[in-house]
């Protein structure tokens, strides 16, 4: 277990060698600079003595420059946006002030599909548009956090400073952790063996990450807020640790059913491949045949792809598909 180092450690103002380097450099070459053009060392043109006092200076200065002191504030804004990207809003990152009337009417009615907004009346946006949804957004965002139950969005300055230093400071190896913790969509495995794999890896790297975060209130707070309180638009604050565990569970427990729908789901994906084809033929062969069984002539397996099949034909216009009670008969062209 690597050693924790203290937000200190990652100071982005420690001089580095590029920094050091470069005084070396210009110091050298002032100090020369300036003795030759104070004892006309090795010139033949004592004109050029003016210059070789401009190229020292400049030299100077250069020093002075990089070595000026920076404010805090300065450092304090480097830190924040060296910082990993987080879920804490802040208003520092919204150039908008908040809606001064929660109650105020927009200008006109919007319709949204959750993606795009447009207005009611079919005109284009005008700037005042884009001004207010904007101002609403933020506006509903804020009210969001404020209202969550995760603590996580009710942090003060502080804490959020200190987390982010904390980050700053042991990313390294907080990093190398982190990414092995994650839940990718079940059937992006090859195989039920594959996601359990997966899950128990990611429960290590969970285990050790959250001993390392221990030593320190800070550090058990970043792991807490980024892995225990975690959120989305259906649950507004849950553990990712514990959904892993669920996963994990629920495979090793139910192994041989998993593994069955494993084997469904690849065979289905491999179906889709020439389902419209294998379709169309069953429709040729069986002109009226209705709908709801088509299914019939296939794999039992297979039934949810036959209706995704039906619909691409449709499209491309080659069946037919007229109303017969609750379904349809379907009839090539």
């Amino acid at each position: 277990m690597q050693k924790l180092k203290t937000p200190r450690a990652a100071e982005p103002n420690k001089p580095g060698c590029l920094k050091y380097g470069a005084t070396v450099f210009c110091s050298l070459g002032a100090s020369i600079y300036l003795i030759i053009a104070l004892t006309g060392y090795g010139l033949t043109d004592t004109s050029v003595r003016p210059l070789l006092f401009v190229l020292s200076g400049i030299m100077i200065a250069v020093i002075i420059i990089i070595w000026r002191p920076r404010s805090k504030k300065a450092a304090e804004h480097q830190i924040l946006y060296e910082a990993p990207p987080s879920d804490e809003i802040s208003e520092d990152l919204f150039p908008l002030k908040a809606l001064e009337d929660d109650c105020a009417e927009p200008p006109v009615s919007y319709i949204s599909n959750g993606r795009t907004t447009w207005r009611a009346d079919g005109k284009e946006l005008t700037d005042d548009d884009v001004a207010y949804l904007r101002q609403s957004s933020w506006e509903k965002a804020r009210q969001y956090y404020e209202n969550s139950p995760n603590p996580k969005f009710h942090r003060s300055s502080d804490e959020r400073m200190a987390k982010s230093k904390f980050h700053t400071a042991n990313a390294e190896y907080i990093d190398k952790l982190e990414q092995d913790i994650w839940l990718p969509n079940l059937y992006d495995f090859n195989s039920v063996d594959e996601a359990i794999a997966h899950a128990q890896k990611a429960l290590i790297s969970a285990q050790e990450l959250a001993e390392y975060c221990s030593k320190t209130s800070i550090g058990q707070q970043y792991f807490e807020d980024m892995w225990l309180h975690a959120h989305n638009s259906q649950n507004p604050d849950f553990s990712f640790i514990d959904k892993i565990k669920e996963r994990y569970k629920d495979l090793t427990l139910n192994y041989e059913e998993r593994k069955h729908d494993f084997a469904v789901h690849q065979k289905r994906q491999a179906f889709l491949q020439i389902a419209d084809d294998e379709v169309l033929k069953v429709i040729q062969d069986n002109p009226a045949i209705l709908q709801k069984d088509l299914h019939k002539q296939f794999d039992p397996d297979l039934k949810p792809t036959i209706g995704t099949a039906v619909s691409h034909l449709v499209k491309a216009d080659k069946i037919t598909r007229i109303k017969h009670g609750n379904t349809y008969e379907l009839y090539p062209k």
